[in-house]
């Protein structure tokens, strides 16, 4: 497989996955809701926007960490995969960091 392929599967995978986790918190809804209005009616329970954030990122960096042991198995020894991830987390958020920093592109009249 060629190099843009490879790319080209890799983003629709990507894009998959997360509509597949949308997907699973879509069929929760009810749940989620419910916790939510417990969480808003008693707010010194907990931060609601924290609660979300938590349980969001925990959700997607297990998952992210499940897949890249799996690929990386072959390529890295037991105790270097989770210093290879924990390398990419910090480069890949730093990235993201730092494209939110940037101007926005001037747009053409």
């Amino acid at each position: 497989m060629a190099k843009d392929e490879t790319v080209e599967k890799l983003a629709g995978l990507e894009v998959e996955l997360i509509n597949r986790i949308w997907q699973c918190m879509n069929e929760e809804e009810d749940a989620f809701e419910a916790i939510s209005r417990q969480l808003v009616a008693n707010p010194g329970l907990a931060d609601l926007q924290n609660f979300i954030n938590h349980a969001l990122t925990g959700v997607l960096l297990a998952v992210a960490y499940h897949r890249f042991k799996e690929t990386m198995r072959p390529f890295f020894e037991p105790g270097q995969i989770e210093e290879a991830f924990l390398h990419m987390v910090h480069k890949k958020a730093t990235n993201v960091v730092d494209h939110w920093h940037e101007p926005p592109e001037a747009t053409a009249h």
